[in-house]
């Protein structure tokens, strides 16, 4: 009787000439073998209007595939092996890893100039920020636009006369098995774009105790190429792993020896780099040793190279998921064990009528000011506006306040210059920066929950204020109660409302230390009958953790 393998495999043309490739492999190896091909749609094929750090990250692309080869409806699934999560689900392992593409990212561009030669603020499509980060350390006058879509829609986009985008970077594998070669503009060497860990390789999945298919896949299974992604993605894991994080590895086995370079780029945009060499069968060892290396060697005000100053604290995260990856971190790299325990969900506005005249007036140069007042309003506005199709560089005319240096910073990323970020980063100190506001109208972009002090404040002075809800700030306690910690964090009162509601009445326990990122959050924490041990005196994440290291350095002074 003829055995039937079922391969499983997500429904995009990329995809789908990856699952045709493996089964071609295994029929040249197993000729009587029957092999169906099982398609899927994943979560992440369905929302591709968000990032992927928004709503789970790279995993989702494979959730639904693992979930029919634990249920044994698919004996295998097929994932580019960048794709896939380091941490495997248990029973699960990677039965095969096929010879591998060439690794290089690519650029296409309309214009047809390699990167150097684009035009001044080019504005470049990804939603990699490993790729964001290599990008603008080569061209820092950059404007990182998202993009998310299959590669055949992308290469579309890239090359659309006058579209939204003066070039798209994509990883060179899926470009040349697509047969879309011909659109490369430039294949981007190493020293300006390092790769993600497995790119260009091939994952095949299957049930860790399936001898069956364990022995069909063995003829597939590249040894120099499964030597190379086990290095890159034991730094990546050793780096905490995750599709959000800005690094990239590559490593190269060649004459039983095995390099590897790989690269971290830091919040302030240092890329911090480390290369060395083993054997193929310390592949695994060899990434987790350089991603030691890049702890230690991190360029950070606070932190030595050899020094972990919140070593041994548990430190509880309440923000907002997509929100926390970077101070996870660097709470990670100073040597505390973070804690995602997210209390709220950043979610658009429930209807976007008023945003909409609001921003179609903005573009038409209808406003003197417009106020952004946090990361989140920059990348709803900033995401509405190119759903309308409108200039995202806004008339010149428009001058930008910005609440503080985060949010100055996702300006300039999308190329505007703010025009005022005030000393002190809260509405307070906004409302004083702002002089002379009698006549000016202002466009102000707040979340749901903000307070009237702006607004009302303005209008007081004479400033005709247009206000319009950029997000909302959803309050969602996790069913599970807060795990034991030493320290919780918290950067709203809206995450102060939902850890409290998680409570369900427990009271928090008098040994743990409560940190704010300023004195509004504060007040919150202290009328929900917290106690406050920490405010950061600059009210910025960065802050928040300078303030922590401080209290630190007291306490182990006493």
């Amino acid at each position: 009787m003829t055995s039937l393998l079922r391969i499983g495999t997500r429904g995009s043309a990329l995809a789908r000439w990856q699952a045709n490739y493996i089964r071609t492999q295994l029929l040249q190896h197993w000729p009587d073998l029957r092999v169906e091909i099982v398609m899927f749609v994943t979560r992440g094929d369905k929302e591709l209007a968000k990032p992927l750090t928004e709503i789970g990250g790279k995993g989702l692309f494979t959730v639904e595939l693992e979930a029919a080869l634990l249920a044994s409806d698919i004996d295998l699934a097929v994932h580019s092996l960048k794709d896939l999560p380091t941490d495997m689900p248990a029973g699960m392992t990677i039965g095969a890893v096929s010879r591998r593409e060439d690794p290089h990212d690519v650029l296409i561009s309309r214009f047809g100039v390699p990167l150097a030669s684009l035009p001044p603020r080019p504005k470049i499509g990804t939603s990699s920020n490993r790729r964001a980060a290599q990008i603008r350390l080569a061209r820092p006058d950059v404007v990182i636009v998202p993009l998310r879509g299959n590669v055949d829609t992308r290469v579309r986009k890239a090359l659309a006369s006058g579209g939204r985008y003066d070039a798209v970077v994509l990883a060179r594998a899926g470009v040349v098995r697509l047969g879309l070669a011909a659109h490369i503009t430039q294949v981007l060497p190493f020293d300006i774009m390092l790769p993600a860990p497995g790119q260009g390789a091939l994952a095949v999945q299957c049930r860790a105790n399936d001898d069956r298919v364990l022995t069909y896949l063995q003829p597939l299974d590249d040894p120099a190429t499964r030597a190379e992604v086990d290095a890159e993605r034991a730094f990546l894991a050793g780096l905490g792993g995750g599709c959000a994080l800005p690094l990239a590895a590559l490593a190269q086995a060649q004459d039983g020896a095995l390099q590897l370079r790989g690269l971290f780029v830091t919040e302030q945009g240092e890329p911090l780099r480390a290369a060395g060499s083993s054997t193929p069968a310390q592949a695994a060892a060899l990434g987790a040793q350089l991603a030691a290396e890049v702890v230690h060697t991190r360029h950070d005000r606070v932190l030595a190279a050899t020094s972990y100053p919140l070593h041994g604290w548990r430190i509880l995260v309440t923000r907002a998921e997509a929100q926390a990856v970077s101070l996870l971190g660097t709470l990670r790299y100073l040597g505390a064990e973070p804690l995602p325990y997210p209390t709220i969900r950043i979610a658009p506005p429930a209807q976007h009528d008023e945003m909409d005249v609001a921003l179609h007036r903005l573009a038409a140069a209808g406003y003197d000011w417009l106020i952004l007042t946090s990361v989140n309003g920059v990348r709803f506005l900033w995401k509405r506006l190119a759903a309308l199709d409108l200039d995202e560089r806004l008339p010149e005319q428009v001058q930008v306040a910005a609440i503080g240096p985060a949010t100055a910073a996702a300006l300039r990323e999308r190329g505007v210059e703010p025009a005022l970020v005030p000393e002190t980063f809260v509405a307070e100190g906004l409302l004083a920066a702002l002089t002379d506001v009698d006549g000016q109208r202002f466009l102000l972009a707040r979340a749901d929950r903000a307070r009237p002090l702006l607004r009302e404040g303005l209008r007081r002075r004479g400033a005709r204020v247009d206000e319009i809800v950029a997000y909302r700030t959803l309050v969602t306690p996790p069913a599970a109660p807060p795990p034991p910690a030493d320290v919780v964090l918290f950067t709203s009162p809206s995450t102060v409302q939902g850890f409290v509601a998680a409570l369900r009445g427990e009271r928090l326990p008098a040994a743990v230390v409560v940190a704010c990122i300023g004195p509004i959050t504060a007040a919150a924490a202290r009328t929900a009958g917290l106690p406050v041990h920490v405010v950061a005196e600059e009210y910025t994440v960065a802050g928040l953790v300078d303030a922590l290291l401080a209290y630190r350095r007291q306490v182990m002074e006493c």
